[in-house]
């Protein structure tokens, strides 16, 4: 199996700063944390858990009952996480309605004392967001481990995506190929559905569709704007005398003349004639001579326009009752359908189609033809992303087997089931990881597993096969009840995970804290009566190795010397 893809060292998501303020026993603390592996010591009961439960309180958990999350004498509390952000983050922000996300966020849960209840809001860099919200952004963020995997591990579809990221690029171009395939066969098959009903429709209403069609089609319909046009024209022929009589008398002003009156034509021809006479006396009459030839020109050409406009007018007088008449058909049909002739014409169009059965019964034969040819593809396709699937699925059984043996489970099982499902774009089986802490004991999907110490380091032996987690992981004391060759090796686990994640985890193990990359102790203390779970990032060599001797157990110079070499050992 390839090396899971966060062993790489890359750019990831990581929580940088955690504030808590009036929080359970705690009055306030700012955490700012290291990239790799984070821990938390500290005396049993100092309040470590409650510093990661917190976190896990802001992203909707439940850990901390409501109305124990604000401290005593308190009214309202805040809890407050800043993560780097990166690209993919950005994206997955933005496509849920959170804009202008820089490269990082700030998360807040301010909780608030009303009454007799607690309420509590929330946001991402200022902008208010629902509690649903901020679930599904901490399993983005966050992985608590044995927690957010009830959900996570629950879904069908996130059990797949783990078996296709530790696929090939083979098996990615086959994914792509059956969510291809899959649409063209259910497209393929809502046209067969779509064509069998208007078919069906088509039988049903044949005799009625028969006799609208035969009523349009006698109306013999073809301009969508052929009532507007008619009414132009009926305008027009409507007042033909007037505008006969109008162009005569044009053209006998401009052309003709009669006994009472010369007309423009022959009053400039006149005008003409005279000037020539006296041309050779002025050098500008010929100017005048020609331009009067002009107007002369554009006046003959200005009457024979009139004249064929008045033989149209006489042409068209005698139609002007088909005009009336199929202008009057043409609004009865619209009336008669409630429609006007345009939407008539797409009406005509659908039931000429309707009207041609057989031609759709062989459409109906070539489209079956076409979805049983593209069930046999899609058919093929399914069988060969499933036993690519499987292939993944039974290195990824044995590589965690071995891992789970090296841990101290020596006796658990696990198996990864496939179970037949109606094919979808995702393909043609469930997926389920059964897992049991004791071969006497009956194999269950792992959401089901109660959260313990076995459960959790089941969790990071699968999280180390697999790439799809978040980039901050949360253990809590997965290394109590080991020794020997099994805690060597889940803390050399735990390291090799953490050169490519972030992680978050409570021990009591010298051996595991020394090779922290930032180390926190966490300490109950009184005053006055009151109680106070306080945090401190232990910086120098000479503070980790204090932090060491008291987890050892011993004051001695022996102690003192061994934490001291866990250190360097750590370092080297």
């Amino acid at each position: 199996m390839k090396e899971a893809n966060f062993f790489v060292r890359r750019k990831i998501i990581v929580l940088k700063n955690l504030k808590l303020k009036n929080v359970v026993l705690i009055e306030i603390i700012e955490i700012n944390f290291e990239k790799g592996l984070n821990v938390f010591t500290g005396e049993s009961g100092s309040g470590k858990s409650l510093i990661l439960d917190s976190l896990n309180s802001l992203f909707g958990g439940s850990n901390i009952p409501p109305n124990q999350l604000i401290r005593p004498e308190k009214t309202e509390c805040l809890i407050e996480a800043v993560f780097h952000c990166d690209n993919k983050l950005k994206y997955w922000l933005d496509a849920h309605g959170v804009k202008n996300i820089s490269d990082e966020i700030s998360v807040v849960k301010n909780s608030y004392k009303t009454k007799d209840k607690v309420v509590s809001k929330y946001k991402v860099n200022n902008f208010p967001i629902t509690k649903k919200f901020i679930e599904l952004l901490g399993i983005q963020l966050l992985d608590f481990a044995g927690q957010a995997d009830t959900q996570l591990f629950s879904s069908p579809d996130y059990l797949k995506t783990i078996i296709d990221e530790l696929g090939s690029t083979e098996l990615q171009q086959i994914n792509q190929e059956v969510k291809s395939c899959c649409e063209e066969y259910q497209n393929l098959l809502e046209d067969l559905k779509r064509k069998t009903l208007l078919l069906e429709k088509a039988k049903e209403d044949q005799f009625a569709n028969t006799q609208i069609l035969k009523i349009i089609e006698e109306a013999n319909l073809s301009d969508g704007d052929e009532i507007n046009e008619l009414k132009s024209k009926q305008i027009s022929l409507s007042n033909n005398l007037e505008l006969s009589n109008s162009i005569q008398s044009a053209l006998i002003d401009l052309s003709d003349g009669d006994e009472h009156s010369v007309s423009v034509n022959n009053l400039i021809a006149n005008a003409i004639k005279n000037l020539s006479k006296v041309a050779n006396f002025d050098s500008k009459i010929t100017n005048v001579i020609d331009e009067l030839t002009l107007m002369q020109e554009n006046f003959e050409k200005i009457s024979y326009s009139l004249s064929k406009s008045l033989q149209l007018t006489g042409n068209e007088e005698t139609i002007l009752g088909e005009v009336q008449k199929r202008l009057f058909d043409l609004q009865t049909l619209e009336k008669n359908f409630s429609l006007n002739i345009a939407d008539l014409i797409i009406k005509r169009d659908e039931l000429r189609l309707l009207s041609n059965s057989e031609l759709q019964e062989k459409e109906l034969i070539i489209l079956n033809e076409k979805i049983n040819d593209k069930k046999d593809e899609f058919d093929n396709i399914l069988k060969i992303q499933s036993t690519k699937r499987k292939e993944i699925a039974k290195v990824l059984e044995q590589d965690l087997i071995s891992l789970l043996n090296k841990l101290g489970l020596e006796n658990s099982l696990f198996r990864i089931e496939f179970t037949k499902t109606l094919p979808n774009s995702r393909g043609c089986e469930n997926i389920d990881f059964l897992f049991s802490a004791n071969p006497d004991l009956p194999l269950v999907p792992i959401h089901k597993v109660i959260s313990g110490g076995e459960m959790s380091r089941f969790l990071l032996a699968l999280k180390s096969c697999i790439s799809v987690v978040p980039g901050t992981l949360f253990f809590d004391e997965i290394d109590n009840g080991l020794s020997g060759k099994s805690l060597f090796f889940l803390i050399n686990l735990i390291k090799n995970i953490s050169k490519g994640k972030q992680i978050l985890c409570i021990t009591h193990n010298p051996l595991l804290a020394a090779s922290a990359n930032g180390h926190f102790k966490v300490e109950k203390k009184f005053n006055e009566g009151l109680t106070y779970t306080t945090s401190s990032k232990l910086v120098t060599k000479k503070q980790r190795q204090n932090q060491l001797v008291e987890l050892i157990g011993g004051r001695h110079s022996e102690a003192s010397d061994y934490a001291l070499t866990l250190i360097n050992n750590a370092a080297a």
